[in-house]
C-alpha cells in the first residue's frame, strides 16, 4: 500500500475514516462543459468518458427509444422509492430534495431531447449525454455559481440513466449490495441521493466537482458528513475497499493512511464528538451574558433541512430566511403560488416563533435569466430597483409570506435599501396586500448593507420596524472589496471602519426603539461576536451549525467589558489592533 494525499476544498467540515466506495458505475461522461465547476472547484470534462458501449442502437440490439424511456422511468422510480423510504422514516426534508431529482428524471423536455437524438441516429447512451449536456449547459453557462449547481442535479440524473443503460442501476440494487462498514463515497460528482442511499454507513464523501451550495453540500452539512470537493481525478483510480482518511478542515483526502495517522484521526473524531455534546448540553440555557444582557440567538436558513437543524439546536427563531435561491433559474417573476410552495415547508416548522423573511435578493453574484438583459458586463447591481419596477412581483411574494407564515411571528426584511423612499414604497405594497387578505401587516425592516444606508440610518429608522445588518456586504462595501473574493473573511467585520458603521446604525435604531440584528457570517465569528455585543446589537443570526458554539460563547462574555473593548476598538487604525485587544479581554475559555 502506498500512502497518497489529495488536496481539495471543504464543503462540510470534519474528520472521518472509512473505506472507499465509488458511486458511479459508468465513466464520468457528463462534465460541466463551458462553465467549470462552481466556485472554482474542479474542472469540466466535457465528453470525457466512453459511453459508446452502454446500450442503445448497435449495443443491446433493442429499440433505443424504448431503452432510453425505460432507463428514465427506472431512475424516476428508484428516486421515488428512496424518497418514500426517507419520508416513512420521518426525514421529510431529505425526501423533498431527493424528489427534486425524481422530477428531473420525469421531465419531458429532458427526455424529449434525448429521444430526438436517438431518432436522429445517435446511440442511446450518447443521446442521453448530449441531452443532459444541452439541458445542463442552459443553466451552467449563465455564469452564476448557484445555477451551475442546479445543473449538477441534472447531471446526477443523467449519470443514473447511463447506469441503467449499462445494466448497473443504482438505488435499490445498490442498496442490496451495501457495504458492511463505514464508507467514504467517491465520485466525479457526488449527488444528494448518493449521500442518503446507504444511511448511517456514509461517514464522508469526495467529489471532483461541485460547490458549497449544491444539494449534496447542504445535505452533507445537515447530516454532519465531511465533504471535500475539487480533488484530483486520480482519486477515482483507487478501488473500492481502500482505506481513506478525510480531513475536511485541511482539506485533504489521505489514501492508505499510516497507522499513526489512523490513531490520530480516531482521537480527533472522538474529541469532536465530545465537544459537540458539551456545546449541545447548553441548548436549554438562555442566551445571556455573564452580567445578564440577553442576546437573541436566531438562525439563517434557506431550506426545510436547515430549519429543522435550527429547531434542534433551540434557536430562538429565524433571523434570515433567504428566498431567492429556488428562483435563480426563473425567466419570469415568481407567482404567489410558487412562492407559497417554497415557503410552506419551511414556515410550517416555525409556528409561534419569530421569523424574518428576506424578500428576493438578486445581485451581481446571484441573478436569474429574467434580469440577465439588465446586467451590464455581468453586473446587475442592486436587485431592489427591479423589484420596485415590477410591483406585482413584490405583491406576489408578500401574499405568499403572509399566507404561508400566518402561524409565525413574522417580520419582512428588504435587502440592499439605499433610500427612505425605497423602503416606503415596499411598505405601501405590503399594506395593500395585507388589507386585501384582511390581516395585519407585519413589521418591515431594512437591511443595512450599504454605506449610503448607514449615512441615512436615522431617517430609515423613522420608516423601518427594525434593522438587520448584513455584515458580509457592508464589510465589503466599506473596505472596497469584492465579497466573492476568497480572501474576504467574516473577521474583517472587526475593522474599525466597519465597527464605526455598525455603531452608527445601532445608535440610530435604538433612538427610535428599534431592535438591531446581525445576520451575516460575522455574527458567528469569535473575534467579532464580543464587539457586536459591545456595540449593542440585540440579535445574532447564524448558520444552524454555529448556534451551539455562539450560545456558549455569549454565556461566557461580560457585556460591560465587551462595550469597553468595542469603544476602544473604534479608535484603532488597524484590524490587527482590534483583534489583539479582543483576544486580551474578550476571549473566554471555551469547551
Amino acid at each position: 500500500m502506498t500512502r497518497l494525499t489529495y488536496v481539495g476544498q471543504s464543503a462540510s467540515g470534519g474528520t472521518a475514516l472509512g473505506v472507499l466506495r465509488h458511486t458511479e458505475v459508468v465513466p464520468a461522461a457528463l462534465g460541466q462543459r463551458g462553465s467549470g465547476a462552481a466556485d472554482g472547484v474542479g474542472s469540466g470534462t466535457g465528453d470525457s468518458g466512453d459511453v459508446s458501449g452502454l446500450g442503445g442502437a448497435g449495443g443491446a440490439g433493442g429499440d433505443p427509444v424504448a431503452e432510453v424511456t425505460d432507463a428514465f422511468d427506472a431512475v424516476a422510480e428508484q428516486l421515488a422509492a428512496l424518497a418514500r423510504t426517507l419520508r416513512d422514516s420521518g426525514q421529510t426534508d431529505l425526501a423533498d430534495i431527493v424528489e427534486v431529482d425524481g422530477y428531473i428524471a420525469q421531465d419531458q423536455e429532458l427526455r424529449g431531447a434525448a429521444l430526438r437524438q436517438v431518432r436522429a441516429g445517435e446511440p442511446a447512451a450518447r443521446a442521453v449525454v448530449q441531452a443532459v449536456d444541452e439541458y445542463g449547459t442552459m443553466l451552467a453557462t449563465l455564469d452564476d455559481p448557484m445555477l451551475a449547481e442546479r445543473a449538477a442535479d441534472v447531471r446526477q440524473v443523467g449519470r443514473r440513466v447511463l447506469a441503467q443503460l449499462a445494466g448497473a442501476g443504482v438505488g435499490a440494487d445498490a442498496a442490496s449490495a451495501a457495504p458492511d462498514g463505514p464508507v467514504v463515497l467517491v465520485a466525479h460528482e457526488i449527488g444528494a441521493a448518493d449521500l442518503l442511499e446507504y444511511g448511517d454507513l456514509v461517514v464522508a464523501a469526495v467529489s471532483l466537482v461541485g460547490g458549497p451550495s449544491s444539494h449534496a453540500s447542504i445535505i452533507a452539512r445537515s447530516l454532519g458528513i465531511p465533504l471535500v470537493l475539487g480533488v484530483s481525478p486520480a482519486v477515482l483510480n483507487h478501488p473500492d475497499g481502500t482505506e481513506v482518511l478525510i480531513e475536511a478542515e485541511g482539506p485533504s483526502v489521505v489514501v492508505d493512511p499510516e497507522p499513526g495517522e489512523r490513531q490520530a484521526a480516531v482521537a480527533v473524531m472522538a474529541a469532536a464528538r465530545r465537544r459537540r455534546e458539551i456545546l449541545a448540553a447548553e441548548r436549554g440555557l438562555p442566551s445571556r451574558t455573564l452580567d445578564g444582557r440577553a442576546v437573541a440567538l436566531r438562525a439563517n436558513v434557506a431550506t426545510a433541512i436547515e430549519t429543522k437543524a435550527a429547531n434542534n439546536a433551540n434557536a430562538d427563531g429565524v433571523g434570515l430566511l433567504r428566498t431567492e435561491l429556488p428562483f435563480l433559474d426563473t425567466h419570469k417573476w415568481p407567482t404567489a403560488d410558487q412562492h407559497t410552495a417554497v415557503l410552506t415547508p419551511i414556515l410550517s416548522k416555525l409556528a409561534g416563533k419569530p421569523v424574518t423573511v428576506r424578500t428576493l435578493d438578486f445581485a451581481d453574484d446571484k441573478f436569474p435569466p429574467l434580469l440577465a438583459d439588465q446586467a451590464v458586463g455581468g453586473h446587475l447591481g442592486r436587485g431592489l430597483p427591479y423589484m420596485l419596477a415590477a410591483p406585482q412581483a413584490f405583491a406576489n411574494q408578500f401574499r405568499a409570506i403572509l399566507t404561508a407564515g400566518a402561524a409565525c411571528d413574522l417580520r419582512i426584511m428588504i435587502p440592499m435599501v439605499a433610500t427612505v423612499d425605497e423602503l416606503a414604497s415596499c411598505a405601501r405594497i405590503l399594506a395593500e396586500v395585507a388589507t386585501e387578505l384582511a390581516v395585519a401587516a407585519p413589521p418591515m425592516g431594512a437591511m443595512i448593507e450599504l454605506p449610503a444606508a448607514v449615512q441615512i440610518a436615522s431617517e430609515l429608522a423613522g420608516q423601518a420596524g427594525f434593522f438587520s445588518i448584513g455584515s458580509n456586504d457592508l464589510t465589503s462595501q466599506i473596505l472596497r472589496l469584492d465579497r466573492r473574493d476568497p480572501a474576504v473573511s467574516p473577521a474583517l467585520a472587526a475593522h474599525p471602519r466597519v465597527l464605526q458603521a455598525i455603531a452608527r446604525t445601532v445608535t440610530a435604531a435604538h433612538e427610535r426603539g428599534l431592535k438591531v440584528s446581525v445576520c451575516g457570517d460575522a455574527a458567528a465569528h469569535p473575534l467579532v461576536v464580543p464587539l457586536l455585543i459591545g456595540l449593542g446589537c440585540d440579535v445574532l443570526s447564524v448558520a444552524p451549525a454555529a448556534l451551539d458554539e455562539v450560545r456558549v460563547r455569549i454565556r461566557r462574555l461580560d457585556a460591560r467589558v465587551c462595550a469597553e473593548v468595542a469603544a476602544e476598538a473604534m479608535g484603532f487604525e488597524t484590524l490587527e489592533s482590534v483583534q489583539r485587544v479582543v483576544r486580551q479581554r474578550c476571549w473566554p475559555e471555551m469547551p
